[in-house]
């Protein structure tokens, strides 16, 4: 598991490899990294769900942190790019000599777990704690902010169904 201290030392340390290779880089981050660091929601979370460049050399700095450090060799890793849109917001998280972290806005993080609608996981509850940080008033206003943030094809009846779930829940937590 990766704490905030844990993400944040990790992520000095790749901007000081990308010193010493003379390069920049950018991570916009999203999911459970940007819900431990940014929100404090969680303590610690499993990996960095993020995208990221220069991206051959991320992943061979990914690759030798992993082996030096004993970690998962996708603890950070750009798996969610395929839900990520041009609809995005991302706020600055810290700026390095050499890299820039990012990490999508509570109203984007909120779209993507709502349409994830992974049960097996966190999305349920990250997605009740983001209501409630971003104070949600009707599920219309969850359907807003599905269709401003994501693309048709993430919008399924799946992730319809599981939106009105979260909602009754964090109706219930309110």
């Amino acid at each position: 598991m990766l704490s905030k201290k844990d993400i944040d030392n990790y992520f000095l340390e790749i901007n000081d490899r990308l010193n010493k290779i003379g390069k920049h880089g950018e991570i916009v981050m999203a999911g459970g990294a940007a819900l431990t660091v940014v929100f404090n929601a969680r303590g610690a979370t499993h990996d960095i769900d993020a995208l990221f460049k220069p991206s051959i050399e991320f992943r061979e700095i990914i690759e030798q942190m992993a082996q030096e450090h004993g970690l998962e060799k996708d603890w950070l890793n750009d798996g969610v790019k395929g839900f990520f849109t041009d609809k995005l917001k991302a706020d600055l998280y810290k700026s390095f000599s050499n890299l820039e972290v990012y990490s999508i806005d509570a109203e984007g993080l909120l779209a993507l777990k709502l349409t994830s609608a992974r049960r097996r996981s966190k999305d349920m509850e990250d997605s009740i704690m983001l209501m409630k940080h971003l104070e949600i008033q009707n599920i219309e206003e969850l359907y807003g902010i599905i269709e401003k943030y994501t693309s048709s094809n993430q919008q399924s009846p799946n992730s319809y169904f599981f939106t009105q779930e979260a909602f009754e829940q964090y109706q219930e937590h309110k």
